[in-house]
Formats: C-alpha cells, sequence, structure tokens
C-alpha cells in the first residue's frame, strides 16, 4: 500500500524545501543601477521524494500523481509562479517571474541564490552540494542542463565571477551567463551597487 508523498503545501515551501530541484531550465537576473532586480526561472524541475520512489523500483500509484498535481495547483496561488504544470514521472514545467528591492534575498530553486553582506556587497550563487546529496542526485536519474544570465548596469562594480561568457564592447552588449551541465558547475558572482 502506498503512502501519500507529501501533503499539498505551498509553493514557497517546495522550492524552498529542496522537494523540487531544478533539471532543464533557463533562469535569469536583471539588476538595475539601485541594486533592485528582476529573477525567473523558465524550465523543468523534479520532485525529489517521487524521483526517489521511482528511482528505487516503484511506482506512483494514481493517488501520488493526484497529489504531485494538487501541488502544481497550489504552487499557481503564489503570485511568482506564471506556470505550475505537472507533467508525470515526477516532473513539473515551471515558470517563475518576480521582483526585489536592494539587500532582499532570494533562493530559487537552489540555481540562483542572492545575498547582500553587511559590507552591501552582492552575491550571486548556485547552491552547493555536499557528496552525499550530488550522489542523491546521481541516483536519481536528475542531469542539469540550464543556463544562467546575469545583467548588471555599467554603473555597478563586479568583483569576481565565474561565468562562462561575459558582456562585450566594455560591458555594454551582452549578459554574464553560465551554460550548466553537471552539478559540480556553481555559478559566482560578486556585484557592489553605489550608494
Amino acid at each position: 500500500m502506498s503512502r501519500p508523498l507529501l501533503p499539498a503545501c505551498a509553493c514557497a515551501a517546495l522550492l524552498l524545501s529542496g522537494c523540487l530541484v531544478p533539471e532543464r531550465f533557463t533562469a535569469r537576473a536583471a539588476f538595475q543601477a539601485d541594486g533592485s532586480y528582476e529573477y525567473s526561472y523558465a524550465g523543468t524541475a523534479v520532485h525529489a521524494v517521487a524521483a526517489g520512489q521511482l528511482a528505487k523500483g516503484g511506482k506512483l500509484v494514481p493517488k501520488d500523481e493526484e497529489s504531485l498535481e494538487n501541488q502544481a495547483a497550489t504552487m499557481k496561488h503564489d503570485q511568482d509562479i506564471g506556470q505550475a504544470e505537472y507533467k508525470g514521472n515526477a516532473r513539473y514545467d515551471l515558470s517563475v517571474e518576480g521582483k526585489r528591492q536592494r539587500g532582499q534575498a532570494l533562493d530559487l530553486l537552489g540555481v540562483l541564490r542572492v545575498a547582500t553582506d553587511k559590507d552591501g556587497v552582492v552575491t550571486l550563487a548556485a547552491g552547493k552540494l555536499d557528496d552525499k546529496e550530488k550522489a542523491s542526485m546521481a541516483k536519481l536519474g536528475i542531469k542539469l542542463d540550464g543556463t544562467l544570465s546575469v545583467t548588471v548596469p555599467i554603473s555597478a562594480q563586479v568583483l569576481s565571477h565565474n561565468a562562462t561568457s561575459t558582456p562585450s564592447f566594455f560591458g555594454l552588449i551582452g549578459t554574464y551567463s553560465w551554460k550548466i551541465g553537471s552539478i559540480e558547475q556553481r555559478p559566482e558572482m560578486k556585484i557592489r551597487f553605489k550608494p
């Protein structure tokens, strides 16, 4: 007899609790001169608990599938969620867009975390996984295939980054971007904005 995977819960709890793991996606952040920013995520995400059940040779019974569909419906109540559709096989199609003011933190599925330190330096970084978490993702068959792009105003000072491509023509054209094809790749960037 199968137990329900999880009771339906709010989108923020799903996105922040680690239940959903990014898979194929495009994520973006665009900063303004005042340090405020907009962000987006479009792509698929895997429900880790359900994927674990499938990886162990189990299957999702109709009650499990219904629970996952209900979670998608619950997610749609979040104002940042443009789309949340359960596609089966423990996977969702997601579209997320939102805005934050200067200094407001963000954790978007671990793909994009934004934090500001006491000196006003903004750090963007992907979530770091320990060896156990990496092994767990491999067992679940989750393979990352995504891109992250970050736009910063010319007035901002980029202190450091590990982007795979950068803006050209004195920083006027293009974005800082990362092609993420494995869990070993961790985008990182530090920015200072004028007071």
